[in-house]
């Protein structure tokens, strides 16, 4: 298995993170829409880069569960992940 993960535009407005000797598997999709892509002029891969940033970010963070509404908590833990919103 691959140290390495590379970000790539894979088409216009379809950007992937992958491991890098695993061409065929990416482990994140990002596709923007015609309509994005338009608002985005061009900074598709900037943008997916960002996201991507965020989501190492959020996952790397220490997170006070105690600290946390349990309603929040059950809310969060429960839900289907059809039924999340963000906002």
């Amino acid at each position: 298995m691959s140290k390495y993960l590379e970000l790539v535009e894979v088409s216009e407005g379809v950007v992937v993170l992958r491991r890098s000797d695993q061409k065929e598997a990416p482990l994140v999709k990002i596709e923007f829409s015609a309509e994005v892509k338009t608002l985005l002029n061009g900074m598709e891969f900037d943008v997916a880069k960002e996201m991507i940033k965020s989501g190492i970010e959020t996952l790397n963070s220490d997170i006070d569960v105690d600290a946390l509404d349990d309603d929040v908590i059950d809310s969060f833990l429960k839900k289907d992940p059809e039924d999340r919103v963000v906002h």
